[in-house]
């Protein structure tokens, strides 16, 4: 069984969870039809569980030190601890060979920069447009303080304008994807899914943790470049679900 580790939020069963980098685990467990189990926890004790656990960091601080973030997970069929979402899918590519490849080798450089270069283009926009929301979220109260204490200083609300500008922003970076793909066709990789797929597919899932299905802003996403993102998000809904709830946690 895998244990997937992600951030702690007060919703429960499958929309138990926060990170957008889990959600594209999640997004490749489902594809794969592997089961899987999530466990979350604050995230004032993602350092402390990583190391204890003996998951690797995920990246360094600017002072060199290791960095600790979700997702990582344990899988019990080899007793192994694998961190970052890119490095989990590439190993559940490599130990269970009889699933869906999300990474075929020969991509593995094109799909890397894509997912990277998504999340940094869209990200900062979207940290400004959910700020005024963080009070009335689903966030724990551990994480919410956390939030508002390591917030940037000069993070401030956005006026109805610049919120308008910035979702055009965000639409015109999903865009710039979307032009090279075929309208037919599902997936960045054509016929076929790929991590780059789950990349995009994270962020609408995390986006969804402040816009749900009744917000303007959701609807309008799930028509952006002729419903494709909602048409990706209806391919993961349909599959089965293989996520185990645990009886406590």
């Amino acid at each position: 069984m895998i244990t997937l580790y992600d951030l702690k939020s007060l919703r429960t069963g499958s929309r138990r969870g926060l990170s957008l980098h889990t959600w594209k685990v999640r997004f490749a467990l489902r594809f794969k039809g592997i089961a899987y189990t999530l466990h979350c926890i604050e995230l004032e004790e993602v350092e402390a569980t990583a190391k204890a656990l003996g998951a690797p960091p995920t990246s360094k601080k600017p002072d060199g030190s290791p960095h600790y973030t979700v997702p990582f997970i344990h899988d019990s069929k080899t007793n192994k601890y694998i961190s970052n979402s890119f490095d989990i899918v590439e190993y559940l590519d490599a130990t269970y060979p009889e699933t869906v490849t999300m990474i075929p080798p020969e991509t593995r450089v094109l799909q890397g920069y894509l997912a990277e270069a998504s999340y940094a283009a869209t990200w900062p926009f979207i940290t400004s447009l959910r700020f005024g929301l963080l009070a009335t979220s689903d966030l724990t109260p551990a994480t919410l303080k956390w939030v508002l204490t390591n917030r940037p200083t000069e993070q401030l609300e956005l006026s109805e304008k610049d919120k308008r500008e910035a979702w055009d922003k965000v639409k015109n970076c999903f865009g710039e994807v979307a032009k090279f793909m075929k309208d037919e066709e599902l997936f960045v990789l054509g016929g076929k899914v790929s991590f780059a797929d789950a990349a995009l597919f994270g962020q609408f899932a995390s986006f969804k943790f402040f816009w749900d299905e009744d917000t303007t802003e959701w609807k309008e996403m799930m028509q952006w470049h002729g419903g494709r993102w909602s048409r990706l998000i209806e391919a993961y809904n349909n599959l089965p679900d293989v996520e185990v709830q645990p009886a406590l946690e």
